[in-house]
């Protein structure tokens, strides 16, 4: 998943030791079945059928936030990613107008193919799916499961800023500034997960515009509505997710589907100005001050 991995745990030391070595084991396993080298994904994409239950649980999970975010979630950007650099084939680079064409041309994530047997999945010549938006914070839910399952009755997993708490126990998370050193806000999470997309992570200038790795599956063109995203939800899968989603669409087209389903968010525009959810609003600034 090429990110640190934190894991924070309230309770016996004796259970603690044990409880993180079996976590960190299924974080790997997770890494190598849905990494880029030699996995069941890579497999799948390079012969367009496979059968796996849990490969399968997860597409399922994704398309149906692609279904539930209008297509502003999708696990079908790969080729367009590979052509901006993102994915490491290359430096980065603003892909030409053929590469955006051929990437139009290719199936989309509404022609996956999920067959009834709950296992096999098909998909079309020149489809590749990329899971990096959600497997994250899948990896960081079944780390709390793991330790869970090994006595330890509050704790915190933190894979690279997806965040997913567990028990009696309220931490306190800070949400990175998007354009300065250091955090704009602290939130209290307690038995929830967090997730924050952004513009500054993995992002490249040129010609003064900052292009950004998350981009709009509409265009293939990074998003520019924002420059942070942070999503509250029950797991961190719906958070890492439903995150990516935000950073795409905007508030004003999910925020019905975030209040159905009980999410909360933060949200940074281009100028500054700061947005939450009602639940988050005393814990956010206005605004935030924008670093030349």
């Amino acid at each position: 998943m090429d990110t640190i991995v934190e894991f924070k745990v309230a309770g016996d030391k004796k259970y603690a030791e044990t409880a993180m070595k079996h976590a960190l084991e299924e974080l790997r396993r997770i890494d190598s079945t849905f990494g880029y080298q030699k996995s069941v994904l890579t497999e799948l994409n390079a012969l367009h059928s496979i059968r796996n239950q849990e490969l399968y649980e997860l597409i399922r999970f994704s398309l149906e936030i692609n279904r539930a975010s209008s297509g502003a979630f999708s696990i079908t950007l790969r080729p367009i990613l590979d052509a901006w650099g993102f994915s490491g084939t290359h430096a980065y680079q603003v892909p030409s107008e053929a590469e955006f064409e051929h990437w139009k041309s290719l199936p989309g994530d509404s022609d996956i193919l999920l067959l009834e047997d709950g296992q096999a999945v098909k998909t079309h010549e020149g489809t590749l799916i990329d899971l990096a938006a959600v497997a994250k914070g899948y990896a960081a839910d079944n780390a709390v499961k793991i330790m869970k399952n090994n006595k330890i009755a509050a704790g915190l997993v933190n894979a690279g800023g997806d965040i997913m708490a567990f028990g009696e126990k309220t931490w306190r998370v800070g949400i990175k500034h998007p354009r300065a050193p250091g955090i704009f806000a602290t939130i209290p999470i307690r038995d929830k997960a967090i997730a924050t997309s952004g513009d500054y992570e993995r992002f490249f200038l040129k010609d003064g515009n900052r292009y950004c790795h998350i981009l709009d599956p509409e265009t293939g063109w990074p998003s520019q509505r924002y420059m942070s995203a942070t999503v509250v939800a029950q797991s961190c899968a719906q958070a890492d997710a439903w995150a990516t989603a935000l950073f795409v669409r905007g508030i004003e087209a999910l925020e019905e589907v975030f209040s159905q389903q009980g999410m909360d968010w933060i949200v940074i525009d281009k100028d500054g100005k700061v947005s939450a959810s009602q639940a988050l609003k005393e814990y956010c600034p206005d605004h935030i001050a924008i670093m030349p």
